[in-house]
């Protein structure tokens, strides 16, 4: 299914603008055209029956004013789920049951133990949900798509990113592609005139995009693969930070956290938290 056909956006307790930002600039794309939109709102469960019944009402409430907030038009179909839960397991379930195509939700960027013992959703539903899914830090202004930027490497997941990441400049009229390769080898690139030069992989991805006759601009770093891409990234002002995430369980532990992310050793964990800019993760089996 095309990746914008079935859209899932979870809302938090306390409204942020970010998320339904985000879900705006998506829907100008031509993709999204005739786009099925679900609103989602999770509701703990509490001891009090009066809270309960707080909680409920403002969840609806908040469901009701995004509806109007967001002012659909009649080619898409947009329908409101309010579910009491755990909102960790709940939005996993609701992004299933709906067969989501993309997942967009707020992060606080808690680092790896800190999200653990502070519960953080987007940390778990990141580690289970099957479909892509978009993470907006809070704080990150979201801006109208035209810069996206794609971590390129050689496995699987990020060539299925870089696909993405392609396909979204492509409904993008001046769109520009910036394809971002980092090695963890330290040599000389001071003398480089192209950065496809030092990476073979960055090479292949700058062909592909030409063949697609789509802008692109190819960046090339050193060091730390995490800082470097939220560094280039940054410098070049992307709108979207696409990143292919390689899920290393085996298909029994699928339903299990992946331990070297929740401990932040993963170059997608940092990116996760650190990128100034919406982080598009798409996780495929590597």
């Amino acid at each position: 299914m095309p990746l914008l056909s079935n859209i899932l956006l979870a809302l938090e307790d306390v409204e942020s603008p970010a998320p339904i930002g985000m879900l705006q600039s998506l829907l100008n794309l031509p993709g999204s055209r005739g786009a099925r939109i679900t609103l989602l709102h999770v509701v703990r469960a509490m001891p009090s029956a009066e809270k309960y019944g707080v909680a409920l009402a403002r969840g609806t409430a908040l469901l009701a004013n995004t509806v109007a907030e967001l002012g659909l038009p009649a080619e898409h179909e947009c329908k409101t789920i309010l579910r009491t839960g755990d909102p960790k397991d709940i939005v996993c379930q609701v992004a299933e049951e709906i067969n989501a195509t993309i997942l967009l939700m707020g992060s606080r960027g808690l680092n790896n133990v800190i999200a653990i013992l502070k519960s953080s959703v987007s940390q778990y539903v990141f580690q289970r949900a099957s479909c892509p899914m978009i993470l907006i830090r809070d704080g990150v202004y979201i801006n109208r798509l035209k810069r996206i930027a794609v971590a390129v490497s050689d496995n699987m997941s990020s060539k299925f990113a870089l696909k993405t990441a392609v396909d979204l400049v492509k409904q993008i009229p001046g769109g520009v592609l910036f394809l971002v390769r980092v090695s963890t080898k330290n040599t000389d690139i001071s003398k480089t005139i192209r950065p496809e030069d030092q990476s073979l992989i960055l090479a292949t991805a700058a062909e592909f995009a030409r063949s697609q006759g789509i802008e692109y601009k190819s960046l090339y770093g050193q060091g730390n693969s995490g800082m470097e891409i939220c560094r280039l990234a940054e410098e070049n002002s992307a709108d979207l930070l696409v990143l292919g995430c390689a899920d290393r369980r085996p298909s029994i532990a699928m339903s299990l956290p992946d331990l070297d992310r929740l401990l932040g050793n993963s170059v997608s964990d940092y990116v996760r938290t650190h990128s100034n800019c919406p982080v598009l993760l798409q996780k495929t089996l590597d």
